[in-house]
């Protein structure tokens, strides 16, 4: 099934079919980024080598509650909004056979198909096993979408939130304590410090 079982820092070389067949073979989460796959969650019994061998990309509780306090930030905003905020069981298609789950997406307008491709918000919350990727191969991945307008990273280990904005050329925008964090595509904003507050970090 694996094209190359040379373990590598991001995972091992799969061509498009190849993961689709290892997808549809399993309960287990995987991305496909640059060809090089990496399993997000574990299939519920590994079944053989090549599962094994893969990296796992793992979340803290930090990252955890980030993600449910984001999202519902966001969805109470967007609630009368053509917009749905959507989890990170939500797989993305992007150009050159890149599938990757965000830990949030925020879509708007019409939605066509089960592998969605319009995305107007991704949001990563940073890990030490993905946060390498979220700020290079990931952010140049998801820039190849026409849809998106920001991205955006979430520190879950320093409280750090960055905003990238396809308006000012996906120049970095650096929010503290103390700040209005806006996301401009949606017309939403929300307190940094209400974003961190209680998490455990």
């Amino acid at each position: 099934m694996v094209a190359d079982q040379s373990q590598v820092s991001d995972g091992i070389y799969m061509t498009v079919e190849q993961y689709l067949t290892l997808d549809e073979a399993t309960d287990g989460k995987y991305e496909r980024l640059n060809g090089m796959v990496t399993m997000l969650r574990p299939p519920s019994s590994l079944g053989g080598a090549d599962e094994a061998i893969l990296d796992m990309a793992g979340g803290s509780d930090a990252h955890a509650a980030l993600c449910i306090r984001l999202g519902t930030l966001l969805s109470n905003q967007l609630e009368d909004a053509p917009c749905l905020v959507y989890s990170s069981d939500r797989r993305l298609k992007l150009p050159q056979g890149n599938y990757l789950f965000p830990d949030l997406t925020v879509a708007c307008g019409k939605e066509t198909g089960s592998r969605a491709t319009d995305p107007t918000v991704i949001i990563e919350v940073l890990s030490p096993a993905t946060e390498k990727r979220d700020r290079g191969a990931k952010l140049a991945a998801y820039k190849t979408l026409p849809s998106l307008m920001e991205y955006v990273l979430i520190g879950s280990e320093v409280q750090e939130i960055i905003v990238y904005r396809r308006e000012s050329n996906w120049r970095p925008y650096h929010y503290q304590s103390g700040d209005l964090v806006e996301l401009k595509s949606l017309g939403v904003s929300f307190s940094f410090d209400a974003l961190y507050r209680r998490i455990p970090m």
